[in-house]
Formats: structure tokens, C-alpha cells, sequence
């Protein structure tokens, strides 16, 4: 779906904000670790899974994902 439309990026809360990951992070083995544009790493089931709407409105947006990817585009 994502790189169908010439995205290849997506963003999850993950317990610690809403960070940015690549696409290949959806087709990795649920204990895989996977790591976000900004560094952060967590287990690719958290970021595989559809998470409740109250999880993102609890957290914040990543501002260094946001820059990571807002800079691919300048």
C-alpha cells in the first residue's frame, strides 16, 4: 500500500512518541528489532500492529523524525 503510492515511510506511537519508520519495518519478524528515523528502537510488532486512536493522541510527534523526513523534500 505505502510504497504503492511513492511513500516509503509510515508513523506509530510506540510508547515513547510517534516516530517515523520505513516501510521494510512492516515486513520484518514480529520480535525483530526496528529503529525509526531518529534512532529509536523498538520490538516491529509495536509498529505492525493498528494502534488504538487514544495512543496517538497521548503522544507527541517526533520532531527529529518530522525534520528527518521533512528535509527529504528541500
Amino acid at each position: 500500500m505505502f510504497e504503492a503510492a511513492g511513500v516509503d515511510w509510515f508513523w506509530r506511537p510506540v510508547g515513547v512518541g510517534r516516530h517515523a519508520f520505513g516501510v521494510a519495518a512492516k515486513r520484518a519478524e514480529p520480535h525483530d528489532s526496528v529503529t525509526s528515523f531518529c534512532g529509536v528502537e523498538v520490538e516491529a510488532w509495536k509498529v505492525q500492529r493498528l494502534p488504538p486512536e487514544s495512543e496517538w493522541i497521548d503522544q507527541d510527534t517526533c520532531m527529529d523524525c518530522w525534520v528527518r523526513i521533512s528535509a527529504r523534500w528541500s
